[in-house]
C-alpha cells in the first residue's frame, strides 16, 4: 500500500514586471567575470576600477572574498567588490502607465505592493473615476486609489489617440482574462490573452500571463513557447524564466528547470516563486538538502509563504524528520486552515508517526472541504486498512478512481485491498489496469507477481518479479520474493543467486540466511547449512525459525547437545507450538536416558 502527499509549486506567472533594458553603458561583472579577472591578474587596482566603472550583479559572500583573496585578488581590488552595487536600469522610476497597474492586480500582486510602486514611480495618466473603479473590482484597495489620486503624474511628451485607445483595449481583455482566470477558467482566460497580445504583440509581460494560464492547462509545449516569447523580448524577466522552468520541468527536462529557476534568481534573488520551484526541482533529483536550503531561504524572504512551508515539510520527511514535517504542516494551516494539501500532507506525517486515527481525522476534514479531492481518498483508503477495515479502504479507492480512473496508484492500492479479501483476480485486474497506464511502474510489477504467486501462477510471477528488477535493480524484496519463486520451481541455483544478491544489498538479512540455509541443507550441505542458520541467528537471535532448523541440522550431524538447546529456544519463542514442543521433548527425553 502507498499514498500520497501533495507537492506545491507556487507559479507566480501571472504578476506583471517591466522590462529591463540594456545597461547605460557596459552590463555589470557576473560572479563568474570577477573570478576570471583575477585568474587572468586583474585581481589588483586596475581591476578595482573596473568593478568601480561597471559594478557587479551579485551580492558577494565573504567566502568567495576569501577565495578570491586566496588566488592573489589585491585589498583594493576586494574594497571595491564590497563597495560595488549593480547600476540601477534607467526605467526603474518610469512612471506607471494604466494597463501596468491594472495588470499588476489582475496578476495577483497584493494592493499594498502596486500601492507603493505608484508612489515611488508615479503614473503617466490622470486617473479618471471610471478607471478608479475598474481598479476596485480588480481588486484594488483604499490605500491604492489614494496612492493613484495623489501619485505624481509625468505625462508623455507626445499622446498618440490611436495608441491611447488601443491601450484601453488591451486593459480591458486583461481584466477579463485576470478575472476568468481567478474563477479558474482557463480557457476563456487564455483567448482574452489572445485577444490582448493581437494588438500589443510585443508585449513580453502578456506572454508571461499567457504562459501561466497554459500551465494551469497542462499545455507544457504551448507555454514554454510562450515563456520563451516573453524571453526574447525581454531576456531579464524573471517571472518569464519561472514559467519555462515549470512547463520544461513537467515536459521531464529537470535539469532545464533547475537552469531556469537559477537564471531566475540571479535576475532576481528574491524571487520567491523561484526559490520554491527551485527547491522542488532539486528534490525530484535526490538533492533532498538542497531542496530544504530553497525552501528555508524563501521562508526567510517571507515567513507567511504558504507553499514554502508545504514543500518544506515535504522535504523534511523524507529526511526522516517527521517531526519537522509536521510542524511545517500545522504552520502552512494556520496561514490557510482550509487548504487541502496542508491537511493531507499533515495526515500522511501524522500517520508515519504511528497515529492513524488522527491521519483519519486530517484526511475526512480535507474531504469535507472537497468531497472530490481524490488524493484524501486514496489516502484515507490506505488509513483505513491500517485500522483493518478493509471494505472501506476499498470504498475510498473506488470513490479515488471514480473521480481519476486514470490515477494508476489508486489502481494498485485497489488491487491490494482486494488482495487482502482474496480477490486475487480482481486484485490482478487492478494491477494490470495500472500498468496499462504506466508500463514501467516497478510497484505494480511487483505486486502482480504477488498476486500472481498466490494464485499459483508462479512463472507468470517470476516474469513479473524480474521486471520490477528490471526497473529498478536495487529492490530487495523482489529479489527475495524472485528466489522463493525459483525455489518452489525448482530452480534452487537460481535461487541461491538471489538470496545472494539480497544479501549484497543488506548483509543484515537474516531472512536470505535462513533460505540459503534451508538449500543447502537440501543439497547436502550440512556444513554449509548450519553455517547460514548460525548467521540468521547472529543477526537475529529470536528467528526462531532459523532455532529449529538449526537444532535439525545439528541433530542430523550427531550434536545431540546442541540440537538441544536450539529445539528449547525455539520451542521458549513460540511456546504454543505442538511441533516445537514435541521435538524439544522428545530429544530431551532421549538425552536423560
Amino acid at each position: 500500500m502507498r499514498f500520497r502527499k501533495t507537492l506545491t509549486l507556487l507559479i507566480l506567472g501571472m504578476a506583471l514586471v517591466f522590462a529591463l533594458p540594456a545597461w547605460a553603458q557596459q552590463k555589470p561583472f557576473t560572479q563568474e567575470q570577477v573570478s576570471n579577472m583575477v585568474r587572468d591578474g586583474f585581481g589588483d587596482e586596475s581591476g578595482a576600477k573596473l568593478i568601480e566603472q561597471r559594478g557587479i550583479d551579485f551580492a558577494p559572500a565573504e567566502d568567495f572574498l576569501q577565495t578570491l583573496k586566496a588566488a592573489g585578488a589585491s585589498e583594493a581590488f576586494l574594497k571595491a567588490l564590497r563597495a560595488a552595487k549593480p547600476p540601477e536600469p534607467a526605467s526603474a522610476k518610469k512612471p506607471l502607465n494604466q494597463v501596468q497597474v491594472f495588470a499588476l492586480l489582475v496578476g495577483e500582486v497584493p494592493s499594498h505592493r502596486v500601492s507603493m510602486l505608484v508612489q515611488e514611480r508615479g503614473i503617466d495618466f490622470e486617473p479618471t473615476d471610471d478607471y478608479l473603479q475598474e481598479v476596485r473590482l480588480a481588486g484594488g484597495e483604499d490605500e491604492l486609489i489614494s496612492a493613484l489620486k495623489g501619485a505624481k503624474v509625468t505625462k508623455p511628451v507626445t499622446v498618440d489617440p490611436v495608441v491611447q485607445a488601443r491601450q484601453v483595449k488591451v486593459r480591458q481583455h486583461i481584466a477579463r482574462g485576470g478575472e476568468l482566470a481567478r474563477k479558474h477558467q482557463y480557457p476563456d482566460a487564455e483567448q482574452e490573452y489572445r485577444a490582448a497580445l493581437l494588438l500589443d504583440f510585443q508585449n513580453p509581460d502578456l506572454y508571461v500571463d499567457l504562459a501561466y494560464v497554459l500551465i494551469e492547462q497542462r499545455k507544457w509545449d504551448d507555454a514554454a513557447s510562450a515563456a520563451r516569447e516573453a524571453l526574447r523580448l525581454n531576456p531579464d524577466n524573471d517571472i518569464a524564466h519561472v514559467d519555462l522552468g515549470v512547463a520544461l520541468g513537467n515536459k521531464g527536462d529537470v535539469d532545464g528547470e533547475i537552469a531556469e529557476d537559477r537564471e531566475a534568481l540571479r535576475l532576481n534573488p528574491k524571487n520567491e516563486s523561484a526559490l520554491i520551484n527551485l527547491g522542488v526541482a532539486l528534490g525530484n533529483k535526490g538533492d533532498v538538502d538542497g531542496e530544504i536550503a530553497e525552501e528555508r531561504e524563501a521562508l526567510r524572504l517571507n515567513a507567511n509563504n504558504f507553499a514554502a512551508h508545504i514543500n518544506l515539510g515535504n522535504a523534511l520527511g523524507r529526511k526522516g524528520d517527521v517531526d519537522g514535517e509536521i510542524a511545517e504542516d500545522r504552520k502552512a494551516l494556520r496561514l490557510n486552515p482550509k487548504n487541502e494539501s496542508a491537511l493531507i500532507n499533515l495526515g500522511a506525517a501524522i500517520g508515519d508517526k504511528g497515529e492513524v486515527d488522527g491521519e483519519i481525522a486530517e484526511y475526512r476534514e480535507a474531504l469535507g472541504l472537497n468531497p472530490n479531492n481524490e488524493t484524501a481518498h486514496e489516502n484515507l483508503g490506505v488509513a483505513l486498512g491500517k485500522k483493518g477495515d478493509v471494505d472501506g479502504e476499498i470504498a475510498e479507492h473506488r470513490k479515488a478512481l471514480r473521480l481519476n480512473p486514470n490515477d494508476e496508484m489508486a489502481h494498485e492500492n485497489l488491487g491490494s485491498a482486494l488482495g487482502k479479501k482474496g480477490d486475487w483476480d480482481g486484485a490482478a485486474a487492478e494491477e494490470r489496469q495500472a500498468l496499462r497506464i504506466n508500463p514501467d511502474s516497478e510497484s505494480a510489477h511487483y505486486d502482480l507477481g504477488v498476486t500472481l504467486r498466490n494464485k499459483g501462477d508462479w512463472e507468470g510471477a517470476i516474469g513479473e518479479f524480474r521486471e520490477a528488477l528490471r526497473l529498478n535493480p536495487k529492490n530487495e524484496i523482489a529479489h527475495d520474493n524472485l528466489a522463493f519463486a525459483l525455489r518452489f520451481k525448482g530452480d534452487d541455483d537460481g535461487a541461491i543467486a538471489e538470496y545472494r544478491e539480497v544479501l549484497r544489498l543488506n548483509p543484515n538479512n537474516d531472512s536470505a540466511h535462513y533460505n540459503l540455509g534451508h538449500i543447502s541443507e537440501d543439497k547436502g550441505d550440512l556444513d554449509g547449512a548450519i553455517a547460514e542458520y548460525r548467521e540468521a541467528l547472529r543477526l537475529n537471535p529470536n528467528n526462531v525459525f532459523a532455532h529449529k532448523s538449526l537444532g535439525f541440522a545439528l541433530e542430523r550431524e550427531g550434536d545431540r547437545k546442541g540440537a538441544l538447546e536450539e529445539y528449547r529456544a525455539a520451542y521458549m519463542l513460540d511456546p504454543k507450538n505442538p511441533h516445537y514442543k514435541a521435538e524439544y521433548e522428545r530429544l530431551l527425553q532421549e538425552v536423560n536416558q
